[in-house]
């Protein structure tokens, strides 16, 4: 706490106490002068931690040291603020990029390298536009590890031109069992399930060779079988084995990008071994969906918030509670360009939406932003 200045003398002041409510008592240095005054302390950042660690705990409101009364009043300023996302200078070797959705109201798309979260942003959807704007903080990696979604892989194509992106074989294999069914009848099934288990085992290039020969006989053994038609009564046809083929029409799409084992090349080795698989970031990913159910019922903004805080709070030198307290965005400070944009856009949009409603006197905030199941009285 800064030592203030008398306001009469000009002379540095001393603690004298404090007051029954907890506010500091400062006393005038010079005897001639004698004026004091109270400040009040300044709690913003042990509440701002204190919500936070209550985030991260597996304790419910009940179960907390604190009343549940005391405790809400301490989480206030936490769901009050927007952590920063921080600018990655730093070129890192590999970069894991994938989104966590809540359902399907939004999704909150998150880069991690080297053990640390380096970039998150909320978005409607895994697009290109959205990725693009990620990566735009990131500098780009040597290699890329993803779930291959058409929105990464054209984002990757125009941010980062120059960086091998690796296919999640985990993913590629999960593909596969659900086409295959964990326990499949037919034998051109059972073999497939077993050459999409033995793509896990892949850890040379030998092994990756068996692995691509396994696929090109599994195609030429069930040819006949998986080319058989069905022939429906208005007329139709369409595959008979249509879940297979499906199977082995993603198969050889992955194969012909060449992206399955691109963390055997030799030019990635020099940065060190890249992995196959997104297990670092899914893990994280688990670790967020287990602190959302651990505090179910909470509105989407709210766990919006609560995947930016966990992402904050897991970067490599996150800020600090006092300094987050005092810069960190409020939601007040956010919504103010969008009403200044609202404010001074063309007349003609206003005559035909009309200008929404000053805070207090149109639409409450809570209603707005939880769900309601409007039902008719018809």
């Amino acid at each position: 706490m800064n030592t203030p200045s008398c306001a009469v003398c000009g002379e540095p002041m001393k603690r004298n106490g404090r007051t029954s409510s907890g506010r500091v008592r400062w006393r005038c240095r010079n005897a001639d002068c004698g004026s004091s005054r109270t400040q009040s302390r300044d709690n913003s950042a042990l509440d701002l931690r204190c919500g936070l660690d209550w985030l991260f705990s597996k304790q419910s409101q009940a179960e907390h040291m604190l009343p549940a009364r005391t405790l809400r009043r301490k989480c206030e300023l936490m769901r009050s603020l927007w952590p920063p996302v921080p600018v990655v200078d730093e070129v890192h070797h590999v970069v894991h990029v994938d989104g966590i959705h809540l359902h399907r109201d939004a999704v909150v798309l998150i880069a991690a390298a080297d053990g640390h979260v380096i970039g998150w942003r909320i978005t409607k959807s895994e697009r290109s536009a959205a990725w693009q704007c990620l990566m735009a903080r990131i500098a780009p990696p040597d290699a890329l590890v993803c779930d291959g979604g058409g929105g990464i892989m054209k984002a990757v194509k125009t941010m980062w031109p120059d960086t091998r992106i690796q296919r999640c074989l985990f993913h590629v294999q999960a593909n596969i069992f659900e086409l295959t069914g964990m326990r499949p009848r037919l034998q051109a099934g059972r073999r497939l399930r077993g050459i999409a288990v033995a793509l896990a085992r892949v850890k040379t290039k030998d092994d990756a060779a068996a692995w691509l020969v396994s696929c090109n006989q599994w195609e030429q053994d069930f040819a006949a079988f998986l080319d058989e038609k069905s022939r429906y009564e208005d007329g139709s046809v369409n595959d008979m084995h249509r879940r297979l083929v499906k199977a082995r029409r993603m198969i050889r799409r992955r194969i012909r990008e060449d992206r399955l084992f691109t963390f055997l090349d030799e030019g990635l080795e020099a940065g060190g071994p890249a992995p196959s698989t997104n297990n670092l970031i899914e893990s994280w990913n688990g670790r967020q969906d287990d602190m959302l159910r651990r505090h179910r019922g909470l509105r989407l903004i709210r766990q919006l918030k609560s995947i930016c805080w966990w992402c904050h709070q897991h970067t490599e030198r996150p800020e600090t509670d006092a300094w987050l307290a005092a810069n960190a965005i409020t939601d007040e400070r956010l919504e103010e360009p969008y009403r200044q944009a609202w404010e001074q856009s063309p007349q003609g949009m206003h005559e035909t939406f009309g200008i929404p409603m000053r805070y207090g006197t149109g639409i409450d905030w809570n209603d707005f932003h939880t769900r309601v199941q409007w039902q008719s009285n018809d």
